[in-house]
């Protein structure tokens, strides 16, 4: 989940709003979601694009789940 759109390779903006819960406890909501290179060899697929991230910050399900 990242609100700095210069992070993707390729963002879905949506117009089906939901919403996360943030670090302050606010809810944002999720505008778009999409492909983040984090690494030469990290992909991140179904990225969240959510404005209200000041911060890049990366889901730990993206690492640890098995495919």
């Amino acid at each position: 989940m990242t609100g700095i759109t210069q992070k993707f390779v390729s963002l879905n903006i949506s117009t089906i709003h939901s919403s996360v819960k943030i670090a302050d406890g606010t809810h944002s909501p999720v505008v778009g979601n999409g492909v983040v290179q984090a690494t030469p060899s990290l992909t991140l697929t179904d990225d969240l694009y959510v404005p209200r991230v000041t911060v890049s910050h990366l889901s730990i399900s993206q690492f640890t789940k098995i495919k």
